[in-house]
């Protein structure tokens, strides 16, 4: 009874039906909070506060950043159900709504910026696939005669391995800097008919359904405003038996990498990565964490199945 009644008095409150309505949409800071409700961050600060005391959220850890999604109170059908039509009634639905939107396309955008900055640089910067051992290991399956997807392809170095194999590679990445380049280079190594380049969202993949054999995911996740979405899509166009090969950072606390690689997640744990690939009808083959190229940045290699 003493539950119920707390969870009835966190929600009394439209600002706090707001919040969740937000964080249903996606994982916010509360800076990002601060945008979408126009509100000064100690009012929403103190909006937070009963909303995580009921567990209707809860809470992520990125190096000194916290994000807010909805919390497990939530996960309870009835509860949700009362929650989630008590925070449609509340005003503002659409504006907030877009305001969340404009969030998640910053995000992106930040990242399509600096690597449109970096075109023809990027290996400088760091080497693909935290490192040639790393992506070696990757790579460790034959995928002769068969028709592949590249996601987040950059300046195509996996791409091009791949391409040396593939019936096809799809290279999907958001910069069209990255993609001009990436053509340049099939085109001039003789790939230019096995290698299609596509401007695309990872989360919103311009693939047909079940269109190709394997997925390769290297080193673009930590990139990626929504990364468990991008594993969804990725999920959608893989055929029965099809393969998805995630390459990216291990969990770390190296702040740096937000400001200098514009890196939206301070890394993933394989089994974060194996929970979001259970989630969407993947078998998860393995999970392993491999040195990378600098001792500050392992790197994790994460297969899972389509049914």
């Amino acid at each position: 009874m003493d539950s119920s009644i707390d969870l009835i008095k966190a929600l009394a409150d439209p600002v706090r039906l707001r919040i969740i309505r937000a964080v249903s949409q996606a994982e916010l800071s509360v800076a990002e909070l601060v945008e979408v409700l126009s509100l000064p961050q100690s009012t929403v600060s103190r909006h937070l506060k009963p909303l995580r005391d009921t567990q209707l959220l809860e809470t992520r850890r990125e190096g000194t950043s916290i994000y807010y999604r909805r919390g497990s109170a939530l996960g309870q059908s009835l509860t949700a159900r009362f929650v989630d039509e008590q925070a449609n009634l509340v005003d503002g639905g659409p504006s907030d709504e877009q305001s969340v939107r404009r969030i998640l396309q910053a995000r992106n955008q930040r990242s399509r910026d600096f690597f449109d900055r970096v075109a023809g640089q990027y290996s400088g910067l760091t080497e693909p696939g935290g490192g040639w051992p790393a992506l070696a290991t990757a790579l460790a399956a034959s995928f002769r005669g068969q028709e592949v997807a590249d996601l987040g392809s950059g300046e195509g170095a996996l791409t091009m391995i791949l391409a040396r194999y593939a019936a096809r590679v799809s290279a999907v990445d958001t910069s069209p800097e990255m993609l001009r380049h990436l053509k340049q280079e099939a085109e001039a190594a003789g790939y230019g008919k096995r290698v299609q380049t596509i401007q695309g969202d990872l989360t919103s993949l311009p693939l047909a359904n079940q269109s190709v054999d394997a997925v390769f995911i290297s080193q673009v996740l930590h990139h990626v405003a929504e990364p468990q979405v991008a594993i969804r899509e990725a999920a959608r166009i893989l055929r029965p038996k099809g393969l998805l090969i995630v390459l990216d950072l291990d969990r770390h606390e190296q702040e740096w990498v937000r400001e200098e690689w514009a890196d939206q997640w301070l890394g993933f744990s394989t089994d974060q990565i194996a929970d979001w690939m259970k989630a969407v009808g993947l078998r998860c083959l393995n999970g392993e964490r491999l040195a990378g190229a600098t001792a500050d940045l392992a790197v994790i290699l994460v297969t899972g199945e389509k049914y």
